[in-house]
Formats: structure tokens, C-alpha cells, sequence
């Protein structure tokens, strides 16, 4: 019986960065659309959504403020991704 392993929990940023990889995404558009129009470097865009930086609330608002979409629902939807995972 094999044994069951639970995939690796996210840290909050991880999943910050899942939910805005999906929002661009749905969008159809790429890394670099967002970079323009937000002002942000594609190299922060890239980490941002890798979770490997953490953010400024102001660069978090500038990203919320582009999708159209309340920063309090990024941060919701980010926090039940962590909880499935914990």
C-alpha cells in the first residue's frame, strides 16, 4: 500500500503568484502585456508570479487595480489555494 504524501503546502506569496499567473492567463495575455502596462520590470512579474517575491501592498493593489479585481479577492482566493494545500 503505497503511502499517500500531501503535496507541499504554499507559502502565501507562492499562492499570490498562482492566482495572478491565472488571472493573466485567463486573460490571454503574456508576462510582457503586464510588465507595460502595469510598469513593473518582466523580470518582477515573472518572480511575483513564481512566489518567489514577496510584495508591496502597493504592487499588489497596481496588479489588482489591472485585472480589475479587488485586492481583498486576490488575497481570498490566495488563501484558500494555501488551505488546500496545508
Amino acid at each position: 500500500m503505497a503511502d499517500f504524501q500531501k503535496p507541499e503546502s504554499l507559502t502565501l506569496e507562492q499562492a499570490i503568484g498562482r492566482v495572478l499567473l491565472h488571472l493573466r492567463t485567463e486573460r490571454n495575455l503574456n508576462q510582457i502585456d503586464v510588465a507595460v502596462a502595469t510598469n513593473f520590470g518582466l523580470r518582477s512579474i515573472r518572480t511575483m508570479e513564481h512566489g518567489r517575491q514577496s510584495m508591496t501592498i502597493r504592487s499588489l493593489d497596481a496588479l489588482a487595480m489591472f485585472y480589475r479585481i479587488p485586492i481583498e479577492e486576490i488575497i481570498i482566493r490566495a488563501k484558500r489555494l494555501r488551505d488546500e494545500t496545508l
